[in-house]
């Protein structure tokens, strides 16, 4: 048995990914340049937030991807990291902290604002991708991980961009929230998956497709708004 694919391994090389794809996106060069009008970062920003109203059916795929009790998997560990996920989000009041950030860039009533085809396409692959009879829930699992390890460095620049670049300061605590809460979120859903042996070679691959997904969703809403 070796130790390559433990979470703490893991978190170094999907960290170089991340740090790659968001170094190369069209979207996040210039964002945290400044070279942007406000408008149009509000734009992109309000098509991430209509994907993030939807991010909890993401868990609910996983969850119905998750091995049966019974099965000598760990089905309590993996639906308590679901679980503890999802509570976050309720009692978090992440939802709230998004809107306030909203009226901040001058979005009264973000109701009123119709999701692009880039959105809605990302909104469903995880379904599409994922309920499929082809693919396991470890995938699924390693996958929302992957999806979760953008964050921190993503929040990261955000956070940068908007108080150096956009002279935004306040309403930005979604962004710190998910900056400190990620890593802990992938290395609970890593531990749910990994075996530390060589098949998990194919959940190492499942986590940075989706970290390329979604700064690809970043750059396909950037070129439509």
């Amino acid at each position: 048995m070796t130790t390559e694919f433990t979470s703490d391994t893991i978190v170094g090389e999907l960290s170089d990914t991340v740090d790659r794809e968001l170094e190369n996106s069209t979207f996040w060069r210039a964002f945290t340049r400044g070279e942007l009008p406000l408008e149009h970062v509000r734009d992109v920003f309000l098509q991430y937030y209509l994907w993030r109203n939807t991010f909890h059916r993401w868990f609910g795929v996983c969850i119905a991807k998750s091995p049966a009790f019974g099965s000598g998997r760990q089905t309590e560990y993996i639906l308590q990291e679901l679980s503890e996920h999802i509570e976050e989000e309720v009692s978090g009041d992440h939802h709230g902290l998004a809107v306030q950030f909203l009226k901040v860039l001058g979005v009264d009533n973000p109701r009123d604002v119709l999701p692009l085809p880039h959105t809605t396409a990302y909104e469903n692959h995880f379904a599409e991708l994922y309920m499929s009879p082809e693919r396991s829930g470890d995938e699924a699992l390693a996958a929302l991980a992957g999806r979760e390890l953008v964050a921190p460095k993503r929040n990261r620049l955000t956070i940068d961009a908007f108080q150096e670049k956009y002279g935004i300061t306040e309403s930005l605590e979604f962004f710190h929230l998910h900056e400190e809460l990620e890593v802990e979120h992938f290395r609970g859903l890593w531990g749910a998956v990994a075996t530390q042996s060589e098949k998990d070679r194919r959940l190492v691959e499942a986590a940075k497709d989706q970290i390329v997904r979604h700064v690809r969703f970043w750059d396909d809403v950037h070129a439509a708004v």
